[in-house]
């Protein structure tokens, strides 16, 4: 849960990701970022933004708000920010920050390739530990298994033990972030070479291997809380230097930020809940459905059966009239036909 404001808000954090594409690896590290900084930086205005952010919306996303960077000149992203953290490796956005002003701290985290000219004005690079390691102010691991149970009623997942990659079920691309975690959550094991995906579920306790059988390492976490109490004193240290406060951001704005990120916060926990009511009738009706798609087909196979019945009794009598009609024609009956009436006649 995001931490509690204890002081007025003073200082604000902008996160670079790359949150408007789908993989796993692009909505994790922002988040983690975000509720990590928010604890050592209680009151902080922490924004979100993302190469074209929410005019690139996707599922995944799960509603997270990223602001396009598109729409932002370097000027003005290092304006509304006291420090910037980029945990993002898109092209893009890696090009702008070599463009924000040479005063601004602007600090690389766990971006694959850092270039040469940002690493260069970078105030720190942090290449330490994955973001994934550290996922507990992000996901309540509680609801995890109520998130499974109700991705197999919405038959996202199968019944009974499963594998993610190599040949089992496949990661989907469609699922909020934490349905997604609750998918990894759920598998017996997981093969992947995505380093995200074994952060993820290394957080989550699962077994997870490369193709080629062999396990991944990370550093301890304590390493990568390192890091980011570092960032965090980077970030106090520059507001100080600036005066203790930004034009752009007060005390007011970052209270209702805050309340803000509360409501968000209940309101996806309320989502859960209500997904969960819904989920259990439409699973109900599908029984239902199911039930009465099996009955009408054994109906129809009992309609067929009879259709064929009827059609063999049919075939049967009209050889059976035929047969009668062709004695009937024959000489001896006809011949005899008198004989007989004149028999029936003197018996009756």
């Amino acid at each position: 849960m995001p931490a509690l404001s204890t002081h007025p808000g003073v200082g604000a954090v902008a996160i670079w990701t790359s949150a408007d594409r789908p993989g796993l690896g692009d909505q994790l590290p922002g988040r983690v970022i975000q509720q990590e900084l928010l604890a050592r930086l209680p009151g902080w205005r922490m924004s979100m933004f993302a190469t074209d952010g929410w005019r690139r919306s996707t599922v995944a996303d799960g509603g997270l708000v990223a602001e396009p960077l598109r729409d932002r000149t370097p000027a003005e992203l290092a304006d509304a920010a006291t420090l910037t953290v980029i945990c993002s490796g898109d092209p893009v956005a890696l090009e702008l920050a070599t463009r924000l002003d040479a005063t601004h701290p602007v600090v690389p985290f766990a971006v694959p390739e850092v270039p040469g000219g940002l690493a260069a004005r970078a105030a720190v690079v942090v290449t330490g530990p994955n973001p994934g390691l550290l996922l507990d102010r992000v996901v309540d691991r509680d609801t995890l298994p109520a998130r499974v149970a109700q991705l197999r009623q919405l038959g996202e997942l199968p019944d009974g033990d499963y594998e993610v990659g190599d040949g089992g079920v496949e990661l989907p691309q469609n699922l909020v972030f934490e349905d997604r975690l609750a998918f990894l959550f759920g598998a017996r094991a997981v093969v992947t070479d995505d380093e995200h995906v074994a952060a993820a579920c290394a957080w989550l306790g699962v077994d997870c291997r490369r193709p080629d059988g062999t396990a991944f390492e990370f550093a301890p976490v304590a390493d990568l809380k390192a890091q980011l109490d570092r960032v965090a004193e980077l970030a106090e240290h520059t507001l100080a230097d600036r005066g203790g406060d930004l034009a752009t951001r007060t005390s007011v704005l970052a209270e209702e930020n805050h309340a803000l990120r509360q409501a968000h916060w209940h309101l996806r926990r309320r989502m859960l809940v209500e997904r969960q009511r819904l989920a259990e009738p439409l699973a109900q009706a599908w029984e239902e459905r199911d039930a009465a798609v099996a009955e009408a087909a054994e109906v129809r196979a009992d309609n067929a059966e009879l259709t064929r019945r009827n059609e063999e009794l049919t075939a049967r009598l009209a050889f059976a009239e035929q047969e009668l009609a062709r004695w009937q024609d024959t000489k001896l009956v006809r011949w005899t036909r008198p004989l007989r009436d004149a028999y029936g006649k003197a018996r009756g």
